[in-house]
């Protein structure tokens, strides 16, 4: 009753405070409040968005620049790689394998050797990057035991004694 009687004026309160102005006040911050919260609603994923982006190029980026360095390392005399993306599995050849997880062909050779191209299926660069140079890793394994073997001794099925 007290708000109603200042309001009109009347009671033992003074007469010139009028609570119109600080409900307006309260009403308009509320509506200001509402707009932005609606603004932040478009704002803020679309924010996350392109940080999320930011952040897998940056990861895509450092990943491609560990592969040159581990490849250039393990292949002294050199090596060259092709990616082709394919957009869709219309477009995939006919030796692709499972064509709804690959979309990216890796192709990779050694180079001052006999040149044997290499394919790699993934469904992303990163992981088409990390299986190149896994393989690589492997085949320098691989050799790395034959000439253990060899000087050790033993003989090979598929090589020739020297």
């Amino acid at each position: 009753m007290l708000a109603l009687a200042v309001q009109f004026g009347k009671g033992d309160t003074h007469a010139s405070a009028n609570l119109l102005y600080p409900a307006l006040t309260l009403v308009g911050a509320a509506i200001f409040g509402g707009l932005l919260l609606k603004l932040a609603e478009r704002v803020v994923p679309a924010t996350r968005r392109a940080l999320r982006s930011h952040k897998r190029l940056r990861a895509a980026a450092t990943v491609e620049l560990r592969a040159r360095a581990m490849m250039d390392e393990l292949c002294p005399d050199g090596w060259q790689a092709q990616i082709l993306m394919f957009s869709s599995a219309e477009e995939l050849p006919d030796d692709a394998p499972e064509p709804a997880r690959t979309r990216i062909l890796l192709e990779w050779e050694l180079l001052g050797q006999p040149a044997v191209t290499r394919q790699i299926w993934a469904r992303d660069i990163k992981q088409a990057l990390e299986a190149m140079v896994a393989e690589r890793i492997t085949d320098e394994t691989l050799q790395q035991i034959e000439q253990r073997a060899l000087l050790d001794g033993t003989i090979w099925p598929d090589i020739d004694p020297i």
